[in-house]
């Protein structure tokens, strides 16, 4: 008998645990798609060319999942603002070269900046020119 209550109890862990998982994908509050036709740096990490998802969750709605066949990145997305003027998703990039950097993410409803790195050679050449080429990709949102 004491036998059966403990694998009654354990059952019922498996089975939260499940459920819970599931409706984390499911609640997701954001989901969205984007394709770089060229890499892009993105914080520290290099994206490669390709299809991604964007995500986010109910549990941790700070915290932005992107997700490629060959990369994934969390990015934290405190420092959002609010952009009434953003009605569809797109993701900015500035262009240095051959080089694209993320720099903001609009999103409907909200706006988040990010910083491009750049080394102190980058920099100087910047402070030369008037303003860096930008790209914007287009991120296409689910209707959920």
């Amino acid at each position: 008998m004491r036998y059966l209550s403990k694998a009654f109890v354990v059952a019922i862990g498996f089975l939260a645990i499940g459920a819970l998982s599931s409706s984390v994908r499911a609640d997701g509050t954001l989901v969205g798609k984007f394709k770089l036709v060229s890499p892009a740096k993105w914080n520290n990490t290099m994206l490669p060319a390709g299809n991604y998802t964007l995500s986010r969750t109910e549990m941790n709605p700070n915290l932005l999942f992107v997700q490629g066949a060959k990369q994934t990145l969390y990015v934290t997305i405190a420092g959002k603002s609010e952009c009434r003027a953003c009605e569809s998703g797109s993701l900015n990039l500035v262009v240095r070269g051959d080089n694209r950097f993320v720099t903001s993410l609009n999103l409907p409803g909200f706006r988040v900046d990010f910083k491009a790195r750049q080394s102190p050679a980058e920099r100087g050449e910047e402070l030369s020119k008037v303003s860096a080429p930008s790209e914007q990709v287009a991120v296409h949102l689910d209707s959920k």
